[in-house]
């Protein structure tokens, strides 16, 4: 009997992950740059990263487990889990727990760098056209904070409009959309401390086959911009950073994409210039290669030149 009872647990066990579907993707990347700082001889150094991105799905409810692994001493060698999280319905609602960024694109990304929270979960449904959802995640550093969020987005007139409040921070409001050809996204967020508010922009436009753009942030204060992982070149963040500036220009020629973006960082009363041209192309075995040249000054009088060459592919 106790062995009867044992094969139908495993048999039921089996059941359970044959209906599960399991889907396994990522990518890798050998980078390659050779960097001189100032008037000081150029230095090479090289990383290899490799993302694995494993979902698992099961009716209504997914899994998401992604993990980066890094040679590079100075990327952070070793192995790093960026997203662990969770998925589900329960009713009309849907909730998502677990660890993961909200993405740069997301209200405020490129303001706080997408928005990586732990333990947060968040419970969201829509009705009548308009989306609302509620966060919480682990307080953190944060004394006296529930770290807790409302977020409402619905379209008026084809703009996406959202409106965010966190109860103990800021609220942040946001709009994009479609002017006379012209893509506007436009962002702020409003701090519970004074002097402490951020706007975002970016425009962008099609012109025969060149997209251009112009994007900028603007903090009342230093220290309120958090942003180092998104569409500027050089990192927007630091103890004096209170702006950046930003065009784009992007277009393809001859099978390659080429890219070219220059601005300025503002840290204290000194603008510091950037600029960085990449070209893109896509191989015939599957592979990318990405060629880049980058100068951004890091004092009125000095600066630092990066040349990269990166060889990636998806799987």
């Amino acid at each position: 009997m106790k062995k009867q009872l044992l094969i139908a647990a495993v048999a039921a066990t089996m059941t359970s992950a044959a209906m599960a579907d399991i889907s396994i993707a990522g990518d890798a990347k050998f980078e390659f740059f050779n960097t001189e700082v100032g008037t000081l001889e150029a230095v090479n150094s090289t990383n290899t990263e490799v993302n694995i991105k494993i979902v698992a799905k099961n009716g209504d409810t997914t899994v998401v487990l992604n993990n980066e692994f890094n040679s590079s001493s100075a990327a952070g060698a070793g192995m790093d889990t960026e997203d662990m999280y969770i998925t589900t319905k329960i009713g009309d609602v849907t909730v998502k727990a677990g660890n993961y960024a909200s993405g740069t694109s997301a209200l405020l990304g490129e303001i706080d760098n997408g928005g990586r929270a732990q333990d947060k979960v968040a419970l969201s449904t829509s009705f009548g056209g308009v989306k609302v959802s509620y966060a919480v995640a682990e307080s953190g550093t944060k004394l006296n904070s529930d770290a807790a969020s409302v977020t409402i987005s619905t379209e008026v007139a084809g703009f996406n409009v959202s409106l965010k409040d966190d109860s103990d921070s800021y609220t942040g409001y946001g709009i994009s959309g479609d002017v006379a050809g012209f893509g506007v996204r436009l962002e702020q967020k409003a701090s519970d401390t004074a002097n402490s508010d951020v706007t975002f922009g970016n425009i962008t436009k099609d012109v025969n086959g060149v997209t251009l753009g112009y994007a900028w942030l603007d903090a009342d204060s230093a220290g309120q911009i958090t942003e180092n992982d998104g569409i500027f070149v050089a990192a927007a963040n630091g103890a004096t950073t209170t702006g950046a500036k930003q065009i784009t220009l992007a277009t393809s020629v001859a099978g390659n994409t080429v890219n070219f973006r220059t601005g300025s960082i503002e840290q204290g009363t000194t603008d510091l210039d950037f600029s960085k041209v990449t070209v893109t192309r896509a191989l015939a075995s599957g592979s990318t290669l990405e060629v880049s040249m980058k100068d951004v000054e890091t004092s009125a009088t000095a600066s630092t030149e990066t040349f990269e060459a990166q060889l990636s592919v998806k799987f």
